[in-house]
């Protein structure tokens, strides 16, 4: 009824949202790793199970009715993929979104690699034929560092460079992992 979410089972688990470093509760609406302790699992209990996804518990209620726990968008993406840039935490998934609002966008790439014992982010973007190029390239730069306070390269290739998936997309690439 609502696409784009999932609801968690609660009466087959306790969910808990945690800051990926502080392992504190986050706010609703905030992302955070999905840690689940099972109910009734006698052979096979886990307590507090680190999950490495990273989600949002959706504050609006679900026009379905139910009062689960809802991930907003689901599985946002891995933990264990978050680098450090600037002091600022990043997800691939957060630089994923902005550039999904980019209806001009046809294909991307993101390299993380380290320069001068700094991490430096690359974004490669490949434009929809007949798109004005220096604006995209400096549309996309002032939104990554207006929303996630850093500074990205951001670069543009000609249409048809970067490669097209059939199953599960590869498009983040740190070179210091």
């Amino acid at each position: 009824e609502n696409p784009g979410g999932i609801h968690v089972l609660e009466g087959e688990c306790i969910a808990e949202i945690l800051h990926p470093l502080t392992h504190k509760p986050v706010d609703p609406g905030t992302e955070g790793e999905l840690v689940v302790t099972n109910l009734g699992r006698t052979g096979s209990p886990l307590f507090r199970y680190r999950t490495g996804d990273l989600v949002v518990a959706d504050t609006e209620p679900c026009p379905c009715g139910r009062d689960l726990l809802r991930l907003k968008g689901g599985i946002l993406g891995r933990i264990d993929e978050m680098f450090t840039i600037r002091g600022n935490n990043v997800f691939p998934g957060s630089i994923e979104a902005i550039l999904r609002q980019f209806t001009e966008i046809a294909e991307y790439r993101i390299d993380v690699e380290t320069r001068r014992s700094m991490q430096h982010v690359k974004i490669t973007v490949e434009p929809h034929n007949g798109v004005e190029v220096d604006g995209l390239i400096e549309k996309v730069g002032r939104t990554v560092k207006d929303r996630l306070q850093f500074q990205a390269e951001v670069v543009a290739v000609a249409a048809g460079h970067l490669p097209r998936f059939e199953l599960k997309a590869r498009r983040f690439f740190h070179s210091g992992k």
